[in-house]
């Protein structure tokens, strides 16, 4: 996914049960390369079918969370586990506003979420990945849905696929840690996703 996502993929994830409250937090979410400065505007127009304005939030780790935003101190306890819900908003330092584009708003601030390695390992494993890519431990993460319901079943997780046109594909997650990958195919099929995949078992040796 990071070698994907670096390369200017958009890739949703599906795995395990959905979050509860109000926020997709890595089980049900689309991803993109929070350094991208048109990432907004394309997933807000071929892959969310919204309003331009709407924005994009990031999840990080916390080393990268506390090297791009202002962290509140009255977060800070439990290491600032008060961000790990995408409920609250940052101010974003300087740097971050030139590093990562996407996911600061138009006044300066992040919804952020923290993602710790003990709560969700396959999504803090992404961001250490992506951050060896493109040098920031921080994705863009919006919820897995398409003007409706976030997609709660693996048929809804396709179906999502099928009716976003610049989503590149969804990586579904099996309790037993198998990962299935689907696409799109015929004339959709742009040969993005497959030639990414190609390279990165390539690479792998």
């Amino acid at each position: 996914m990071a070698s994907m996502v670096a390369q200017g993929g958009v890739i949703a994830i599906y795995q395990g049960a959905a979050e509860t409250g109000p926020r997709a937090l890595g089980h049900r979410s689309i991803l993109a390369n929070p350094c991208d400065p048109h990432v907004r505007e394309r997933l807000n127009e071929r892959v969310k079918y919204r309003e331009a304005i709407r924005p994009l939030a990031p999840m990080a780790t916390l080393q990268a969370a506390r090297d791009y935003f202002e962290l509140e101190d009255g977060a800070s306890d439990g290491d600032y586990n008060a961000y790990n819900y995408m409920v609250l908003t940052a101010h974003s330092k300087p740097e971050g506003r030139a590093k990562i584009p996407a996911v600061v708003h138009a006044d300066g601030t992040g919804r952020i979420q923290i993602v710790r390695e003990t709560d969700d390992p396959l999504t803090y494993a992404y961001l250490k990945a992506l951050g060896r890519h493109v040098g920031v431990e921080m994705s863009v993460n919006t919820s897995f849905n398409v003007a409706g319901p976030i997609a709660q079943t693996p048929a809804q997780a396709i179906d999502t696929l099928r009716r976003s046109k610049g989503l590149d594909a969804v990586v579904l997650v099996a309790d037993d840690g198998t990962t299935y990958a689907a696409w799109h195919g015929g004339e959709r099929d742009s040969g993005r996703f497959t030639g990414w995949n190609a390279a990165w078992k390539q690479a792998r040796g």
